[in-house]
């Protein structure tokens, strides 16, 4: 969820890509309007990143609670704020990423959440429970989960690096790419100068551009919506991408590698939420909730390929999917991993960083 997709630079995020992939629900382009079949009475808008839920869940909760769904793609954070400030467009379900809930919580445009009608909370991990976006999960529920990784081509490099340092060999001068994202690619230079990844301390950023600008000569594109594409052609044999992105490379071409940098890096959490003014409160929290239901969110988890926060459905995931490092990290690395912050007038720094070293 091109994650030059500063939210505030109105660009694209991650999951753009994925229109090309999978979920088919007659949305071949993002903002294509999707319609449920079933006549019943009540009627549930939903906007969503494209691809991003499992196809038939949403026919199913339509048979299940009588109910038709609208379903809309978005492909930016920007265009999801653009649409709530407006007045909500109608929407019942969102699904904004960690980054936008602070904008959009600024901006007063989210309900509260009546946890009383979600009785499936109840099946989601305590530790995704209170996100420093919304620590007492007063306006979001978890959705998905992830961390920034770097996939590889193991055909090529096949010195499997243990965290970043791949970015930076001169061995695959041309074969790099980069995130085209000033926040996460900074966030990701700090962890591998062994920096706080939120820092916007001056001298921190220098040691970053300095580094980025050595690098510059080795990377064939900054790109944050076809480095997958790349992996797979084998155009790319190095990528700093998304953890999820990257786990369904491997699907499409078994050469490629998912690298969970051990020394910590960047976690990022996707959530479901309601627009103020949604007109259909309660059946937003039916599809909430049912999203929530451990078999459901199983079946969702397994068709995306993302992390669930949902600890009952994990147990439902097949073995090979629930023990996979790259999409699951180990206890240990994950107590190094750390959320994006909202550094407010402060990402104004990294922003000029970025366009020194794209310049």
């Amino acid at each position: 969820m091109t994650r030059n997709n500063d939210f505030r630079n109105e660009s694209l995020d991650r999951r753009q890509w994925l229109q090309t992939t999978g979920l088919k629900l007659a949305t071949a382009a993002v903002g294509t309007t999707w319609i449920g079949g079933c006549a019943g009475g009540r009627r549930l808008n939903v906007f969503n990143w494209s691809d991003y839920i499992a196809p038939e869940l949403i026919t199913e909760f339509e048979q299940q609670h009588g109910a038709r769904v609208v379903y809309d793609n978005y492909a930016s954070d920007a265009e999801l704020e653009t649409k709530l400030i407006a007045g909500g467009g109608g929407y019942d379900v969102v699904f904004p990423s960690d980054r936008a809930m602070a904008a959009l919580l600024a901006k007063q445009v989210l309900a509260d959440i009546d946890k009383a009608l979600l009785p499936n909370l109840k099946h989601l991990d305590a530790k995704f429970l209170t996100p420093p976006f919304d620590p007492r999960n007063q306006f979001s529920v978890p959705y998905f989960w992830g961390t920034l990784a770097v996939g590889i081509r193991a055909d090529h490099v096949t010195d499997t690096p243990h965290g970043f340092e791949a970015l930076f060999d001169e061995r695959w001068k041309g074969r790099i790419t980069m995130l085209d994202d000033a926040e996460n690619v900074v966030a990701a230079m700090l962890a591998h100068l062994g920096l706080p990844l939120n820092s916007t301390d001056d001298a921190h950023l220098a040691q970053v551009k300095e580094l980025l600008i050595q690098q510059r000569p080795l990377v064939g594109s900054y790109t944050s919506d076809a480095y997958k594409e790349k992996l797979i052609s084998d155009e790319a044999w190095v990528a700093l991408g998304w953890s999820g992105d990257l786990r369904q490379a491997v699907d499409e071409n078994a050469a490629v590698q998912v690298v969970i940098p051990q020394n910590g890096t960047m976690i990022w959490m996707d959530s479901l939420a309601i627009p103020k003014g949604a007109q259909h409160v309660a059946l937003a929290h039916e599809f909430i909730n049912y999203l929530l239901d451990p078999a459901i969110a199983a079946r969702n988890a397994e068709h995306v390929h993302f992390a669930t926060p949902n600890r009952a459905a994990l147990e439902k995931l097949p073995a090979e999917l629930r023990n996979d490092g790259s999409i699951y990290p180990t206890p240990a690395v994950l107590d190094k991993c750390e959320w994006l912050q909202d550094r407010g007038a402060k990402v104004a720094k990294i922003e000029q960083l970025w366009r020194e070293v794209r310049q």
